[in-house]
This record gives structure tokens, C-alpha cells and sequence, in this order.
């Protein structure tokens, strides 16, 4: 299983995995009664006779399949099957909204519909968008499994050939700082990504994963690994209950769990309150947005005999890069002075480029932009086999986000930073929520740290004041619910000499407060930064005085 062989499906993985531990679990449903448990003898089984069964329905090789079922088990299953017959699955993330989930159908064309009632009522009352659509399945909770096994028999045929360059999958992006965008995973691509897991993660068959965020769960099956599923709704970490999670990392002997920083937010604030650790634990990874260093480090001293692993990437491109605990820790200080998140070093295999900053199409060959010297901030650029050569169906996309040196094709990640002294990749924020201020440009990351410290906030927002390009910085607070609003004067105080002490040379004319800052639903950490400035741009310019 160390990674695929030139024709490799995806499913060959599950197919080993069957064979090499066939009694291993391969998913287990925390909350009682959703499903039952499946090996991996039975978890491959099952999906073979899925495969039959869609294959019965008229799906076939190369077929663009919306997929919109239950996250978990069925999600598993019918990937895994969609895989083994060649057929595409897209995958959207509902939270993103209404509007973007069905312009992203509109735009991907699909050929077939697996999903849930929901969504095939949904087609019947909007034609236009689902119009593509020639196949349907209905997926009941209750009656699939029943219904799949109906037409099984013995002699299912192995999965399909495929080579590297096949698309495999259409991932879509969350859409948080821009339009969602459908990513080509080919089978190459995750291919590369096992190999990372595996390689430079340390992740091996015979583990459990808490599978906290459904599309990473994808991975286990091919690693060999089991999946827990939690019980709590995936599409909203913030409501998951972090004695529920502690439970289940406890009774099914959790190693691994990749997570936002809420869920970790969740587990420390839980294993505190029951002055409890988890030692089993051999590594806890946070993405999906930067993890304060005072969270790292609490995590750290909760899984006592593990790591607490900070992989940086996309959809269109992860694993680029990952620090730990302890780098975090060693740069701590430098990270709360506004010097940038630690994302580690490039991982083997990944050549990662600071590239100037510019919000137009970068020329491929030899008048490709050339990389910044170290300590200057520029637009991060990454290449290697874990990278995704193309969006589906948007060439000007592509083209805006890809470039080539001549030698390695390039993304552009839309994310600021520089390397430092020591080598290791600092994240400064979001390139479209840079503000250009009359001091100077400034970065997201410069400044929300410095707030951030404060005792008595829980998160803030650096956001742009005004209509034309050059802005002025307002500092948008959520304090911590206990934090009265006759107390809100005082901290106002406090921030404004925070960031005159950290800052000097920048004025921040505006701060305003928030109970609960707008943030994406796939990992709840990315904060809307735009739509806050949308907002609050009118309402702060009819009243400047007011929020000064």
C-alpha cells in the first residue's frame, strides 16, 4: 500500500486493504444505531455489490455523478463503487449556500444523480439547473442497504483499469474567499496524497481515524485505516459536543483525527473540565484555517504521547507543508507579534515558490514571474504531484490560478507569505484580504494575532473602510460571551493600544464589535473578512465617530 502502481484505481486500495486485514473494521458509527460496523472484507464486498447494483442503473465509466447522500457510510460506500466503475463523483459541499451549491451543478453538467430525497425533489422543481442530468438513483437511508443486495451475486468483475492522468473525482472548493470551484482530483493526485499521509504523516493500516470531516474520510479506506464516525452534523462543528467527542476518542482507542481548530477548541476545552488526557492519541491535524499557538500548545499537553501536526494546503493542493507542535511553540511569540503563522517546511516531493504579488494571470516560461528573495512576502506558489492541474469546466479559472516555469507547472494558492531565516513557509493571510492603507499594505495576519491575545476576545477581523482602493483598517472584535457590552469601551481602549504598541507606523481609526463573526461552514475557522467589510463600510462612514 505504499502507493499506485501506473493503472491504478483508487478502489485497489480497498481491495488490499481487504485482503491484508480482512477482519479490521473499516467504519463504525459512534452514535448507536446509525449503521452497523463493516470490516474491510465486508466494507469491499458491499462495495462491489453497490457497484452492480449502480452499474444496473446505467451508470458507467466516465460518468459525471452528483453525489449528494448522507455524510459517513453511504457517502463511503458509494464513492468507493463510483471509483471502482470509472465514474466521476462530484462532490459539493451543501454548506456553502443554496445559490453556489446549484450554480456549481449548473456549471459542472453532470450526466447522473445518486442522492438523497431532497435533492431529487429539488431537480423536479428546478429543470434548468439539473437539465444535464439523463440518470437518477434515489438513495432511502432505510431500504438502500436492503435494495443493493437484491441483485447480488458472485462473479463481480475488479475495478475497472485506470491510468494516472484519469479524472477520478470533482472536489469542490468551499468557496470562502471566492466562487466555488469544481477541483480535478485525477487518480495520480490521490495517489500522492496516500503516499504523504502515509510517508510523512506516519499514518498506518491498523489505525483509527475520528472522521470529523467527511471528505478526508475518503483517504482511510485506501490507507487502511478505520474510520470512527462522530456523532455530531459535519456541517456544523461549532454545535458538536466536546464530551461526545472525548467519549468517542476514549471507547474506540482513536490515533488519529484530522480536524478544524473548533473541534480542537472543543476536545481541549472538554478534556480540561475532566482534567483528562488521551494518551492513545498518536496525532491530531488541524487545517482549514491557522490554529493559534496557545491552542497548539494546549492540544499538545491533551494527547501527551503525540503530535499536534499543522498541515497547510487546499483542495487544489494538499499536502504542501507542515509544522508541529513544537515548531509552532519555538515561533509562538513570533506569530503573536504579527510575523505570520508557521506552516513548516515544503514536504519531499513539493517545490513551493514566493512569487510577487499581482491579481492577474501569471505568463508561463521564461517570463513566468521569478521567485522573492527569503523575508519577502508574495503570493505562495506551489508545485508537485499532489497539486491539481485544472478546474472543471473553467478555463479563464485555470488559467487566472495556473502558470509554468518551463519545467513545473505551478498554483497559485491566493494565500500571502514568506519563508524566513530558518526555512520554515509564515502564512500572512488571504491575498484578496490584504488592504491597502494609506501607511502601506496590510496583511490579515500582521494584525488579528496582536487581538487575538487578548484575554477577553475570542476572535477578530481586519477589514477595509471605504469605496475606492486605498482603505482604512477597522479591527472587527468578537469578545468572548461573558464580556459585558458596559465593558466594551475599556476594550476598545485596549486594542487601540495594542495595535499602536505592535503597529506604530499604521493608524486604525475603526474598531467595531461582533457578537459572532460570519465564518465558513466546512470548517467553521475562515473568518468572511469581505462580506464583514460589505457590511460594515456603510454603516461605519454614516457615523465614523461612532466606531472610532
Amino acid at each position: 500500500m505504499a502507493g499506485f502502481g501506473k493503472d491504478d484505481n483508487i478502489a485497489t486500495h480497498l481491495a488490499n486493504a481487504s485482503v491484508l486485514a480482512p477482519d479490521q473494521l473499516a467504519i463504525i458509527s459512534a452514535k448507536s444505531g446509525l449503521f452497523e460496523p463493516r470490516s474491510f472484507h465486508e466494507l469491499y464486498r458491499e462495495v462491489q455489490i453497490c457497484a452492480d447494483f449502480l452499474k444496473n442503473k446505467s451508470i458507467s465509466q466516465n460518468d459525471h455523478v452528483l453525489l449528494a447522500v448522507k455524510p459517513g457510510y453511504q457517502l463511503i460506500l458509494i464513492a468507493f463503487a463510483l471509483f471502482y466503475l470509472g465514474a466521476v463523483p462530484i462532490i459539493i459541499d451543501p454548506g456553502m449556500g443554496l445559490k453556489a451549491f446549484l450554480k456549481c451543478i449548473k456549471n459542472t453538467k453532470p450526466t447522473a444523480l445518486i442522492g438523497i430525497s431532497l435533492i431529487h425533489i429539488m431537480s423536479k422543481f428546478l429543470p434548468r439547473t439539473f437539465r444535464s442530468i439523463e440518470k437518477k438513483v434515489l438513495i432511502q437511508s432505510n431500504l438502500f442497504s436492503n435494495e443493493i443486495k437484491k441483485g447480488e451475486n458472485n462473479d463481480s468483475t475488479l475495478p475497472i483499469t485506470t491510468h494516472p492522468e484519469d479524472l477520478a473525482a470533482i472536489v469542490f472548493t468551499s468557496g470562502s474567499t471566492g466562487t466555488p470551484k469544481g477541483v480535478c482530483y485525477t487518480h495520480k493526485v490521490f495517489g500522492a496524497q496516500i503516499s504523504h499521509l502515509q510517508n510523512d504523516f506516519g499514518i498506518e493500516k491498523g489505525e483509527k481515524d475520528l472522521a470529523t470531516l467527511p471528505i478526508f474520510a475518503l483517504f482511510n479506506p485506501a490507507l487502511g485505516v478505520t474510520s470512527v464516525i462522530p456523532d455530531m452534523n459535519p456541517r456544523k462543528p461549532s454545535t458538536a459536543d466536546s464530551k461526545k467527542l472525548t467519549r468517542s476518542i476514549q471507547e474506540f482507542e482513536i490515533t488519529t483525527a484530522f480536524t478544524s481548530p473548533i473541534i480542537g477548541e472543543k476536545i481541549v476545552s472538554s478534556c480540561s473540565s475532566q482534567k483528562i488526557t488521551l494518551p492513545k492519541v498518536k496525532r491530531f491535524l488541524l487545517a482549514g484555517a491557522p490554529a493559534h499557538p496557545s491552542l497548539v500548545h494546549a492540544l499538545s499537553k491533551v494527547i501527551p504521547n503525540g503530535k499536534v501536526i499543522l498541515p497547510y494546503g487546499a483542495t487544489e493542493a494538499l499536502p504542501i507543508s507542515a509544522a508541529d507542535h513544537i515548531n509552532v511553540n519555538n515561533l509562538s511569540r513570533d506569530t503573536s507579534r504579527g510575523q505570520g503563522s508557521c506552516l513548516g517546511r515544503p514536504l519531499q516531493g513539493n517545490t513551493v515558490r514566493i512569487a510577487p504579488i499581482n491579481f492577474s494571470p501569471f505568463e508561463s516560461g521564461p517570463n513566468c514571474p521569478q521567485e522573492l528573495p527569503h523575508g519577502e512576502v508574495g503570493e505562495i506558489c506551489v508545485s508537485g504531484s499532489v497539486v491539481s492541474q485544472e478546474y472543471f469546466r473553467m478555463p479563464g479559472a485555470t488559467v487566472d490560478s495556473k502558470f509554468h516555469d518551463g519545467q513545473r507547472n505551478f498554483h497559485r494558492m491566493g494565500d500571502l507569505g514568506y519563508f524566513d531565516q530558518e526555512g520554515f513557509l509564515r502564512f500572512l493571510g488571504r491575498k484578496v484580504e490584504r488592504i491597502i492603507t494609506e501607511d502601506g499594505p496590510l496583511e490579515t495576519e500582521r494584525c488579528e494575532p496582536l487581538i487575538n491575545g487578548i484575554k477577553e476576545i475570542s476572535k477578530s477581523a481586519l477589514i477595509g473602510i471605504g469605496e475606492n482602493r486605498v482603505k482604512q483598517p477597522c479591527l472587527v472584535v468578537e469578545p468572548h460571551p461573558e464580556i459585558k457590552q458596559k465593558d466594551f469601551a475599556a476594550l476598545k481602549n485596549q486594542v487601540f493600544s495594542t495595535l499602536k504598541t505592535h503597529l506604530p507606523s499604521f493608524s486604525f481609526p475603526y474598531i467595531v464589535f461582533e457578537k459572532s463573526l460570519p465564518v465558513d461552514s466546512r470548517h467553521n475557522a475562515k473568518i468572511h473578512r469581505l462580506s464583514l467589510a460589505k457590511k460594515w463600510t456603510p454603516v461605519v462612514l454614516k457615523n465614523p465617530s461612532k466606531y472610532s
